[in-house]
């Protein structure tokens, strides 16, 4: 498995951004609350992961509800759509951002096959406003042996009303959501902006993540 792959297994626990995690240490004291955030975040994923008392689809189910309340995907959703979210109809719009969160959710927990027990440390944030912080974490292998040049996941994390959500993550310098969002609009240019047929093509893409797990 490859640095970038376990990067992305343990985001999919936790975070979110997405992705998707573990944290054993204590936050530093001067933690930010976005810090604190995602670091309470990634221990509640772990504390699933490592309970053997939990059959697979319970885990899966709660891992799901997990990120649905760290992730904030409706903004994510908006963000893949761009320019046609001010032109397509509010019903519309919803409709999408519905399936794009269970898309996001079903294709997350679809990775948790490659956890190896990999945590994520909390390093610092950037912030980028007083509502919009990157937050910083290098993945810790389960030996705990430090890695020279250990991968390096950020999470850009917002606070609406004090309540806080992932809408964003990267790892090596590739981030998720700019990722979605290029094949969004590749497949919107391809299909005349056609926001259902769009949701249609989410909810199918959902379906199939989801098949292998009922099998």
């Amino acid at each position: 498995m490859t640095k970038v792959r376990q990067g992305l297994a343990v985001f999919v626990r936790g975070a979110a951004v997405f992705a998707l995690l573990a944290l054993f240490t204590q936050a530093a004291s001067a933690a930010t609350p976005a810090e604190t955030f995602v670091q309470q975040s990634v221990d509640r994923g772990v504390a699933l992961l490592t309970d053997k008392a939990l059959p697979s689809d319970q885990r899966r189910a709660q891992v799901e509800d997990l990120l649905g309340t760290i992730m904030n995907t409706r903004r994510l959703a908006l963000f893949c759509l761009g320019k046609v979210a001010a032109t397509a109809s509010p019903a519309d719009v919803d409709a999408f951002a519905t399936a794009f969160r269970a898309f996001t959710m079903a294709r997350y927990t679809s990775m948790l096959g490659y956890y190896g027990g990999e945590t994520l440390k909390v390093t610092g944030s950037t912030e980028r406003s007083a509502t919009d912080h990157v937050v910083s974490a290098v993945l810790v292998s389960p030996s705990g042996v430090a890695d020279p040049d250990p991968v390096t996941m950020l999470f850009r994390v917002l606070n609406e009303g004090d309540n806080y959500g992932v809408v964003d993550a990267s790892i090596g310098g590739v981030w998720f959501g700019m990722a979605q969002r290029d094949d969004i609009q590749g497949f919107l240019a391809s299909n005349n902006n056609d926001v259902p047929k769009l949701t249609a093509r989410m909810i199918q893409m959902t379906a199939n993540l989801k098949a292998p797990a009922a099998q």
